[in-house]
């Protein structure tokens, strides 16, 4: 028999072989299909439900190295007011030393676009912009946000990973939804439902970053990551991303979440 002879053989026998997809079939796997997507989404909504407060204040630090370029250290500090399905985020910037006049207003509402306003006190002007605006060595407003709600996440399994148990997920970003990244891939760990990694991709499937949580630490309310490593496969930096010091307020002033606030923040020392 004959090299293609045989191959004919085993292919009319595969088919012969092969069941037609049931309507009973077809049922279990679109139900399969849709019990992964509401996993996914209750792990992530887990995630987000640990990490609520209604009031929060942090100081984080951003050391980017680059190529053929000196390092760079920038210091923020935030507060962020979770209220009425709004979250508010104020932030001043500390370091480098002439970038103390900015600060910078974040509101998120759901099925709303994301507004961040900045203020220089240097130029005494105020300038709007989306969450795609670059900040820290090319990250934007809305990766540093996380914006996690925009994505619809996909239950792909759990595994372990350097010693960790994680849920492997997929999100894919919504048809109403607008941005940058298109898909993201998320591994959560299963015991502190903190990420472990974060990978993004454009619309054409490029790698944009990778987010690598390096070390978690325990606070008032329960564990979060620390000290991430960033990776911008794009710009070719790296950023070195490290949450100094994180406490929640017993409150704060709904007027300091404001416009007109901005101009006080920037200019304080």
């Amino acid at each position: 028999m004959t090299y293609v002879a045989i191959l004919l053989c085993l292919a009319l026998l595969c088919f012969a072989c092969a069941k037609p997809q049931s309507a009973s079939d077809e049922l279990r796997n679109k139900t399969e299909s849709s019990a992964a997507a509401n996993r996914g989404n209750e792990v992530v909504a887990e995630y987000l439900r640990r990490d609520a407060s209604p009031f929060r204040k942090s100081r984080v630090r951003f050391t980017i190295t680059s190529e053929g370029e000196p390092t760079k250290i920038y210091e923020i500090e935030t507060w962020r007011r979770q209220k009425d399905n709004e979250t508010a985020t104020l932030t001043r910037f500390l370091l480098p030393e002439e970038d103390r006049d900015l600060a910078s207003l974040t509101v998120e509402s759901p099925n709303k676009p994301t507004t961040v306003t900045s203020y220089s006190a240097g130029r005494d002007d105020y300038r709007e912009s989306g969450t795609n605006k670059m900040f820290f060595g090319g990250l934007t407003a809305g990766e540093l946000l996380g914006e996690w709600e925009k994505f619809d996440y996909r239950f792909l399994g759990e595994k372990t990973v350097e010693g960790v148990q994680v849920f492997a997920l997929e999100g894919n970003l919504k048809k109403a939804e607008s941005g940058v990244v298109a898909k993201t891939e998320v591994l959560m760990r299963a015991d502190l439902y903190v990420p472990f990694e974060i990978k993004l991709y454009d619309k054409a499937g490029q790698h944009l970053r990778t987010f690598r949580i390096r070390e978690v630490k325990p606070d008032a309310l329960g564990q979060y990551a620390a000290v991430t490593d960033v990776e911008n496969h794009v710009y070719k930096t790296k950023i070195l991303l490290e949450v100094l010091s994180r406490e929640y307020p017993a409150t704060m002033e709904d007027s300091f979440f404001t416009r007109e606030n901005l101009k006080a923040i920037a200019r304080s020392k």
